[in-house]
C-alpha cells in the first residue's frame, strides 16, 4: 500500500484503509478494507488513530479536505444504538477468535502427524526387502489409521499442510496419493477391506522406482526416449517386487502394476483400456495424475489445485472413467486446498480445506502483512460474508507472499477432522 496518511476527520465512504493496529484490536474482519458505509466510517472514527493509511488507487474517492480545527464528536440519538451493535460486533469478534485459535491448533497437529506418516514410511521402504513382513505389516497400520479416521468421522477432510523440511519430501507422493484415492474411495462407498487393499496399492505404487537409477529419476531435462522406457518399467518393477515380498494383496499389486493405464488405452505398460483396468487402480491412477500436475520436478512448471482439476476435467478426461472424475471434483472442491485466491475484499487467501457443503466457500488462511504467518487467521467462506473472484498461480504472486504461505514447493494434503 502506497505511505499516504490522513486524519480521521478526512475518512469517508469510498476510501480503502490500512489500520496500524493488531487484528485484536478493532472488531473490522481485516486490518485493510475499504469503508463501505456510515457504521463503519462512525466505528473508524470511535479508534480515534492520530493518522490512518490509506491506498488512493483502492479507493473510490479522494479524502476530505482536512478540517481547520479538530471537531468533538457529538452524541446523537443513535450513539445508543451504536455503542450496543459495537459491543455486539466485538463479542462476536471474540467468538471468531476462537474458533481460528482452535483451528490453529487443529492445523498444527495436521502437520504433525503428516511428518510422523512421512517418517514412518521412510522406514517402511527401507525395510520393505530386507524384512518384509514388518514392513507391509507397518505400511498396513498406516493405512487402516487413515482408513478408521474417514470411515468413522463423516465430516473428515483433506487439509492442506505445509511441510517446511525436505528430509521427508521423496515420500510426500506417496502420502499424498494414499490420502486422494482413500477420499475418493470414501465417495464411491468402498467397504473397509476395500479401502485397505486401495491405500495399500497407493502407498506402495512407486514401489519399482527402487530399481531406477536417481539420475533418471531426478533429471530435471526431458527425458530421452531411453530413459523414457525405463521410466515406463517402473510398474512393472514394483510387481516383480511385491511378488517377492509376498504379503502385498493381489488387489494392491494391481494397482502397481496398472496406476499407469488410461481409460482409452494411452497408458502404459500394456496399453490396458477401461474394463481391463481394476477399480482401485482407476482410482489411484486418477488421483496420482493430479498430484503429479500439482507437484512437477520442476516446481515453476507445476499446476496450482484449481488448474490441476481444469486439466482432469477437460483436456484428459478421455484418459480416465467420468464418475471417478466427478466424484473426484466433489471430493477435491472447485477450489482444492493449497489453491492461491483473491477474495471479493480483494484479500489474498490459500485454500486450507473444502465445504462439503459449499464447494465454492471452502476454509481459507488470509494473507495480511500486518499478522505473522503463524497467528494467520482462518475463515470459512460459507459464514464470513466473502467470496472467491479469481485464483492466482503461485508463479504471479509476490515473494513476501509466496513466503508467508510457505508456497512454491509442494502441495500435500492429510486427513482432517476439524469440526470448528
Amino acid at each position: 500500500m502506497s505511505n499516504n496518511r490522513i486524519k480521521h476527520s478526512q475518512l469517508c465512504v469510498g476510501l480503502y484503509v490500512q489500520l496500524d493496529l493488531s487484528w485484536m484490536q478493532h472488531s473490522f474482519m481485516s486490518n485493510n478494507f475499504k469503508i463501505k458505509n456510515k457504521k463503519q466510517l462512525a466505528e473508524l472514527k470511535k479508534l480515534k488513530l492520530s493518522s490512518i493509511q490509506y491506498d488512493p488507487s483502492r479507493s473510490d474517492v479522494k479524502p476530505l479536505p482536512l478540517a481547520e480545527k479538530s471537531e468533538e464528536v457529538v452524541c446523537d440519538p443513535e450513539a445508543e444504538a451504536q455503542a450496543e451493535l459495537e459491543a455486539a460486533q466485538e463479542k462476536d469478534k471474540q467468538v471468531r477468535i476462537k474458533k481460528m485459535k482452535e483451528r490453529t491448533v487443529n492445523l498444527s497437529r495436521c502437520e504433525k502427524a503428516y511428518a510422523e506418516t512421512a517418517a514412518s514410511l521412510r522406514n517402511v521402504m527401507r525395510n520393505i526387502m530386507s524384512q518384509p513382513t514388518a514392513a507391509v505389516e507397518e505400511a498396513g497400520e498406516i493405512v487402516s489409521g487413515m482408513v478408521e479416521s474417514l470411515m468413522e468421522d463423516q465430516e473428515a477432510t483433506m487439509h492442506l499442510v505445509n511441510m517446511k523440511g525436505k528430509s521427508e519430501s521423496t515420500y510426500y507422493h506417496a502420502i499424498n496419493v494414499t490420502i486422494l484415492a482413500l477420499m475418493l474411495g470414501k465417495q464411491l462407498g468402498l467397504n473397509e477391506w476395500q479401502m485397505q487393499d486401495l491405500g495399500t496399492g497407493a502407498m506402495f505404487h512407486d514401489l519399482g522406482y527402487s530399481e531406477i537409477p536417481d539420475k533418471v529419476l531426478l533429471k530435471q531435462e526431458p527425458l530421452n526416449q531411453a530413459e523414457l522406457n525405463l521410466i515406463r518399467m517402473h510398474p512393472e518393477y514394483g510387481v516383480r517386487q511385491a511378488d517377492q515380498i509376498g504379503t502385498i494383496s493381489p488387489e494392491a499389486v494391481k494397482i502397481i502394476e496398472q496406476h499407469h493405464e488410461m481409460s482409452d488405452g494411452s497408458g502404459y505398460p500394456k496399453g490396458l483400456v477401461e474394463g481391463e483396468i481394476s477399480e482401485l487402480a482407476q482410482i489411484v491412477a486418477l488421483v496420482n495424475a493430479y498430484d503429479n500436475l500439482c507437484n512437477q520436478k520442476d516446481a515453476s512448471k507445476s499446476c496450482s489445485p484449481y488448474e490441476a482439476i481444469s486439466i482432469l476435467f477437460a483436456r484428459d478426461k478421455h484418459k480416465f472413467n467420468q464418475e471417478k472424475v466427478t466424484l473426484f471434483i466433489t471430493s477435491m472442491g472447485v477450489y482444492p486446498p493449497g489453491t492461491v485466491v483473491k477474495l471479493s475484499d480483494e484479500t489474498i487467501a490459500v485454500v486450507m480445506s473444502i465445504n462439503p457443503n459449499a464447494l465454492l466457500a471452502p476454509k481459507v488462511m488470509l494473507y495480511d502483512e500486518m499478522i505473522p504467518s503463524s497467528e494467520a487467521r482462518i475463515l470459512n467462506l460459507d459464514t464470513a460474508g466473502l467470496k472467491i473472484v479469481d485464483s492466482i498461480r503461485v508463479s504471479d504472486l509476490p515473494e513476501e507472499i509466496c513466503t508467508y504461505f510457505n508456497l512454491g514447493e509442494a502441495v500435500n494434503v492429510f486427513i482432517d477432522s476439524d469440526r470448528q
